[in-house]
């Protein structure tokens, strides 16, 4: 791995262009991350080649909140594309070859840092083909056995029609895990997990399975839950499947005490504070990283219910549906925010397609530093002086939390805390 580097921004630029333009041997580049000061269009662009009737072409996918575009360049055109994006204000620019990956990163004041990494094992191909299915983690003849023990999965290996969404949604949780980079396959050094509020623990034993057989990482996970019949079904398909590193425990979130500090935290559909308990949790471990899936948020709802709110939100708190909404979206804004002012990059992503499920979001959150910039705290900030209201997660962590937003207060304004470089 070679040093982080601090390029001029005609060194990066060049960089990025030649690995971009090297045609077949590029697996692709993603461009993301917006600065507020000169925002971009697009909240990400991703480029790769394919063939099109044998012809090497560059594909260009430009995303928003609602659409992608995409649009095919020849060897004459791509050149000016990636000028363009390079003229863009993008903070996270992720260019993955055949033999190498390369990582830059652009801090608010637009200062570049670049790291590139050789592959151990460079890639022998890349797949070009113009209309690729999604990339799926789990293979239906790797995985079988769990998917099987699951119910996912029918004695035949085909995916059970009721289980589709279900199929999807692990899959999912899977590559949203794997784009956050924590994780390096083949690591010797044991990873210790918590999965808080686990349920029926289907993404429990996804995560086992695929850091312990696919990725070859000694990874022990442990489920928390205070459903003792429940628990107990699942450590038979633990023993069943003869995973010894995967146990659970009945017990309250709050409540649990680990014998080793969890480096992950999962807490997915957790209702209520439950959420608010496991990132409370996580942060305090200072685990690595925390990812939740909000389930429902009542707490600030009635704080939001007993103070007279923003004069111009009357037009949608007087609607019980639209009111609910935005206590929703404050509570996990107010989670996003105070995560990124304890030292955790974070951002706020749609877990599953909201056909399958209307709690759509995680919340994916990284640990980068010992507390956040200045931009964070401030932003903190305004938002509970803006509603007079103090989050439940606030509550939670105390003067831990009032320190370190004093802390961050003071620091520089420097390193960008949002946002994932790798990812389509």
């Amino acid at each position: 791995m070679s040093p982080l580097m601090n390029p001029t921004s005609q060194e990066y630029a060049e960089r990025v262009r030649e690995c971009v333009l090297a045609g077949e041997s590029l697996v692709r580049a993603v461009f993301s991350g917006r600065r507020s000061s000169a925002a971009p269009a697009w909240i990400k662009v991703v480029v790769r080649p394919v063939l099109v009737h044998g012809e090497l072409r560059w594909q260009v996918s430009r995303f928003d909140e609602e659409k992608d575009i995409s649009k095919n360049y020849n060897a004459d055109e791509i050149a000016a594309q990636v000028d363009e994006l390079l003229a863009l204000a993008f903070t996270n620019i992720h260019v993955e070859t055949t033999s190498s990956r390369l990582e830059v990163r652009i801090t608010k004041k637009g200062k570049p840092f670049l790291r590139e990494v050789s592959l151990e094992e460079p890639r022998a191909t890349v797949h070009l083909s113009h209309d690729r299915e999604k990339k799926r983690i789990l293979s239906l003849v790797d995985s079988a056995p769990y998917l099987e023990a699951v119910g996912i999965l029918t004695k035949s290996g085909k995916v059970k029609a009721d289980r589709q969404g279900k199929f999807r949604q692990i899959n999912e949780f899977l590559r949203l895990v794997e784009e956050t980079g924590v994780f390096v396959a083949g690591s010797t050094k044991p990873v210790h997990i918590v999965d808080c509020g686990c349920g029926n623990a289907y993404l429990t034993f996804a995560i086992y399975h695929y850091l312990n057989d696919l990725l070859r990482l000694p990874a022990e996970v442990m489920g928390i839950d205070v459903k003792a019949e429940l628990l107990e079904r699942h450590r038979e398909k633990a023993r069943a499947l003869g995973w010894d590193r995967l146990t659970f425990e009945v017990g309250r979130i709050a409540e649990y005490r680990p014998a080793v500090t969890p480096d992950v935290v999962v807490a997915l559909h957790a209702c209520d504070t439950a959420t608010d308990d496991a990132l409370a949790q996580g942060i305090r471990w200072q685990s690595k990283l925390i990812l939740t899936a909000p389930c429902c948020q009542h707490e600030l709802q009635e704080q939001l219910s007993r103070v007279p709110g923003p004069a111009p939100f009357q037009a949608v708190s007087r609607h019980g549906i639209l009111g609910e909404r935005l206590g929703d979206i404050l509570t996990d804004a107010f989670r996003a925010s105070i995560l990124r002012v304890m030292g955790y990059r974070t951002d706020v992503i749609q877990f599953v397609s909201i056909e399958y499920t209307a709690k759509n979001l995680m919340i994916r959150s990284v640990k980068t530093s010992e507390s956040g910039n200045r931009r964070s705290a401030e932003e903190y900030r305004a938002l509970k002086e803006y509603w007079h209201v103090t989050p439940y997660l606030e509550q939670l962590l105390g003067e831990e939390f009032s320190g370190r937003l004093a802390h961050a207060s003071g620091s520089a304004d420097d390193e960008p805390n949002s946002g994932f470089a790798a990812g389509e």
